[in-house]
Parts: C-alpha cells; structure tokens; sequence
C-alpha cells in the first residue's frame, strides 16, 4: 500500500521528538512480510520501497526487522528493529498513513 512512513526512532534506538518526526516522512510502498520470500521461513520484516514491485535493496528506509503490525487510528504502527554496522539491533518504529498516490 502507497504511504507515508515515520520513523520514530533515530538511528541508536532513542525516540525522536515529534517535530522531528513529522519532518522525517518518506513516500513509498509499504511492505510488509512475515515469510521469507524465497523459502516459507517466518521473518517478519517490513521495507519502503519508492513503488509497487521495486526490488527490496531499492527500499527508502533502513529495513524493519521483527516487525509487528497493529492498526490504530487512521494509521498503522510497526515496531521492531534496525540493524546497524556495530551488529546491534535497535529498537525502532515506523508509522505509517496511507495516502492516495501521486
């Protein structure tokens, strides 16, 4: 689904102020999957490729790792993880308002 992605976190895992937030948006196609593609494995992941059926490393943000998805209010909250160049997971959440495309 085409939206609007907020990260909510910076990238050490500390929540960024609203203002900050809201001025982060990203435009992009929202996926979101809870099987690797290729094998069936569970990997819940979400990505923000700039469009529909663009390759995975084309994605506009850092991929989520472990997501979870919960719908509130006009929008979708996802939780998880980034992964950084230390090997660390950190915590991170997207949210994420779905828009009409342009």
């Amino acid at each position: 689904m085409y939206c609007i992605v907020y990260r909510l976190y910076d990238g050490q895992g500390n929540r960024l102020d609203n203002e900050v937030a809201r001025s982060n948006g990203q435009r992009g196609w929202l996926v979101y999957r809870q099987k690797r593609p290729v094998t069936g494995e569970p990997f819940c992941h979400a990505l923000l490729p700039p469009k529909e059926g663009a390759p995975d490393h084309s994605a506009l943000l850092t991929p989520l790792n472990h997501a979870r998805l919960r719908a509130l209010h006009g929008g979708l909250r996802l939780t998880g993880q980034d992964f950084d160049a230390g090997h660390r997971y950190l915590k991170q959440a997207w949210w994420a308002v779905p828009v009409m495309e342009q």
